[in-house]
């Protein structure tokens, strides 16, 4: 494959982008908002940044603490997104940066973005790989950094098909930092060059962690495909020795479809309350005792475990995390965290209900040891951007 071919491939299917962005807009995946700034680049004025940032969704948002804070504050930036979710947290994190929907990577509407919105730097976050975006701020010699890079073996082996093209890309980046030494060898394969690895910037995370006086149990990032799972496990769950059980939707917008599901299956307690409301993740973890994880319980590949650990709550994951399998192996080594390979939600259940009897379940200068530790590593990361 080559650019041009790409960038056909690109204009041959806009159209039918657009009927599949409509049809996004009524299952409420999308807005007119969202789809105007993806599809047409809707701005209208012209502006200038010290650095533009891309953040795909909302855990890449959350994943950007750290260079917020020692490379990109009071400095002027645009945070673009591709989510609804991640937009909306953006907005409310960052009230007084520019926020926008990342346009689709066809050539016309990324060059009417690229000169509407003038940089010197743009930073990609974890495994955004954008062909055309990265040919264009190349020619444009604007200095582009994929920062916190990840890969999952699927996109590993689908990109070694294109290897010659894939090569190309890699060598346009001014630097490449890994978020695992898998990720750093899959990367230098692909890329063929240099890639940095100084650490994961999830491990940037201040603790939070309050002691544990009552039995609260934490389902955070739940995906719909779980919600089945995720029923049947309080099912099993002796409730009259726990105080509270939060459920916390990946998308707040399936709070609904979670609550029709626990009517047919005639699960009905006052102790369960269901968050749908963005931004309620860290006080839900702060209380709980165990919160377990979703995007794990079907091939979907896990969801960052490192919040409710830095809140001092005990993580417990189904056996799909094949896109957190560096942390989650870290956080096993020190015992913070429990793998669920066996697809038993009784035996789940009994586990948990274990947990409970626990009074001291987390130790706080282990979890605040293995987040200091990360820190040096990943200053890193600011000293060889400000180097170039």
């Amino acid at each position: 494959m080559t650019i041009l071919v790409y960038n056909t491939i690109q204009l041959v299917t806009y159209p039918f982008l657009i009927f599949y962005f409509l049809i996004r807009i009524l299952i409420k995946k999308e807005n007119y908002n969202s789809l105007s700034q993806k599809l047409f680049c809707s701005q209208k004025e012209i502006k200038e940044y010290d650095y533009i940032i891309h953040v795909s969704s909302i855990g890449e948002l959350n994943s950007i603490n750290f260079l917020y804070e020692h490379l990109l504050f009071n400095k002027k930036i645009l945070i673009t997104c591709s989510t609804l979710t991640s937009y909306n947290s953006a907005k409310s994190k960052y009230p007084n940066q520019d926020i926008y929907f990342l346009p689709i990577d066809m050539f016309i509407i990324t060059n009417i973005f690229l000169k509407k919105n003038k940089t010197k730097v743009f930073i990609w976050i974890d495994s955004e790989i954008w062909p055309y975006y990265i040919f264009a701020l190349n020619k444009k010699n604007i200095k582009t950094y994929l920062i916190n890079a990840r890969i999952s073996k699927k996109s590993f082996n689908r990109w070694k098909f294109f290897k010659n093209f894939i090569s190309i890309i890699g060598s346009k980046y001014e630097k490449v930092f890994a978020s695992s030494k898998q990720d750093q060898d899959r990367f230098s394969e692909l890329f063929k060059r240099d890639i940095f690895y100084y650490g994961n910037l999830k491990f940037y995370q201040k603790t939070n962690i309050t002691k544990k006086n009552k039995n609260i149990i934490c389902f955070g990032s739940i995906h719909h495909q779980e919600f089945k799972d995720i029923i049947d496990i309080i099912l099993n769950i002796n409730l009259k020795k726990i105080d509270e059980v939060i459920i916390i939707p990946r998308h707040p917008i399936n709070a609904r479809i979670l609550k029709g599901e626990m009517i047919k299956s005639n699960l009905k307690n006052s102790k369960i309350k269901i968050i749908e409301e963005i931004g309620q993740n860290i006080e839900s973890y702060k209380k709980s005792k165990v919160t377990i994880m979703g995007g794990s319980f079907f091939n979907h590949g896990g969801q960052n475990p490192l919040e409710p650990v830095s809140c001092g709550s005990y993580v417990i994951s189904g056996g799909y995390i094949h896109n957190f399998n560096s942390i989650y192996q870290e956080l096993i080594k020190e015992n913070l965290c429990h793998i669920s390979k066996g697809g038993d939600n009784d035996l789940l259940a009994s586990y948990i209900g274990g947990l409970m009897s626990i009074e001291e379940l987390m130790n706080q200068d282990k979890i605040e040891k293995l987040f200091n530790s990360k820190l040096n590593n990943l200053n890193n990361i600011i000293d060889k951007i400000k180097d170039d």
